[in-house]
């Protein structure tokens, strides 16, 4: 069963490592995704200033927090990518391409990427937040 599936205009350029839209099927769970940073466990910045290096460690804490969800990327339906330097996003978007494909593979959920003056943790340059919808039974322990 998929639970969302990608819309397009009809007659317009695919997007490139995006969705237009996302539809999600009824009876799934929202799991809604606060901001995440390069946090490491202990809750500091790694790499800081560094977009690229930060990438990495953003989309593998979202991986995280998707699985204990009990999803996956391919739950992913919207995110919103903050950061303080879109020129330099722009300039390295074949290697956050690779990052992304390695980390969450080629899940593409509607995104908006937002230039930022700065976010609240020092050190950080990035931040990304959104929302994915999981299978109703996906839950990985009883709390959820």
């Amino acid at each position: 069963m998929t639970l969302h599936q990608p819309v397009q205009v009809p007659g317009s350029v695919a997007p490139r490592g995006y969705s237009d839209g996302v539809v999600s099927s009824a009876g799934c769970r929202l799991l809604h995704l606060g901001g995440h940073v390069a946090f490491d466990s202990e809750r500091r910045i790694r790499h800081p200033g560094d977009l690229v290096g930060q990438m990495r460690v953003v989309l593998e804490n979202l991986k995280g927090t998707l699985s204990a969800a009990g999803g996956g990327p391919e739950h992913l339906v919207k995110l919103t990518i903050h950061t303080t330097d879109v020129l330099k996003y722009r300039a390295n978007l074949g290697e956050i391409g690779k990052i992304w494909r390695s980390i969450l593979g080629c899940a593409y959920p509607a995104m908006t990427l937002l230039g930022v003056r700065e976010l609240f943790d020092d050190g950080a340059v990035l931040e990304i937040d959104g929302v994915a919808a999981l299978p109703p039974d996906s839950a990985s322990d009883s709390s959820l």
